[in-house]
This record gives structure tokens, C-alpha cells and sequence, in this order.
């Protein structure tokens, strides 16, 4: 039995439920953000393969992407008022429009800048 166990990969570990790898910037960035959905439309594998797709974690907006996860770890209702508007001027905007810019302006040639 062990044999086959140890064919089919089902080492001590294999249902562990631990994640082998570190974070990569895109599981961050949904983390803190939820890919700025509303809690009940929130994929995380979704968000994550979008964040790639959308170059959002690149090393390039390295800079506005950690603002960026600052203000949405940070500030409270910021997730809440994605989905709930509450009179208040949007939290984390300009960390926003930042990360925008920086994405646009480094890989669609200028898009959002």
C-alpha cells in the first residue's frame, strides 16, 4: 500500500492543506484588494489570473502596487464602500489612480495616464 501511495504522490504531506510557495504579488494584491469586488462576486484564483493577465503585479509598479496594498490593509471601510456607497470621497483613490497609471503608461503605451 505504501508503494502505491508513494507512486500516486500521496506522500505525508500531499493533504496537508499547506501551501508550498510563498505569496507572488498577485495573490497580494487580491488578498488586500479582492481585485476591487464586491465580497459576494470575489474569486480569489479568478483575481489572481486577472492581476497577471492585467500585468498588475509587475515589477515596474512595484512601487504604486505597495501603496497601494498599504492603504487597502490600513484603511477602514475601504473594501465595504467598493460595493456600498457612503458619501465619503473614494478611500485609497489616489494609491488608485496611481497603480493605474503606472500599469497603463509601462504596457498599454500611455492607457490610463
Amino acid at each position: 500500500m505504501a508503494l502505491l501511495a508513494s507512486a500516486l504522490g500521496l506522500g505525508a504531506g500531499a493533504c496537508s492543506g499547506g501551501y508550498p510557495l510563498p505569496p507572488t504579488r498577485c495573490d497580494d494584491y487580491c488578498e488586500a484588494t479582492h481585485g476591487m469586488q464586491c465580497e459576494d462576486g470575489y474569486q480569489p484564483a479568478n483575481c489572481v489570473s486577472l492581476c497577471e493577465q492585467g500585468h498588475l503585479a509587475s515589477e515596474a509598479c512595484d512601487e504604486p502596487l505597495q501603496a497601494l496594498l498599504k492603504c487597502f490593509r490600513t484603511t477602514p471601510g475601504v473594501l465595504e464602500q467598493l460595493c456600498v456607497y457612503d458619501g465619503r470621497a473614494n478611500l485609497c483613490q489616489q494609491q488608485r489612480d496611481a497603480m493605474g497609471i503606472c500599469v497603463g503608461a509601462t504596457y498599454f503605451g500611455g492607457f490610463g495616464g
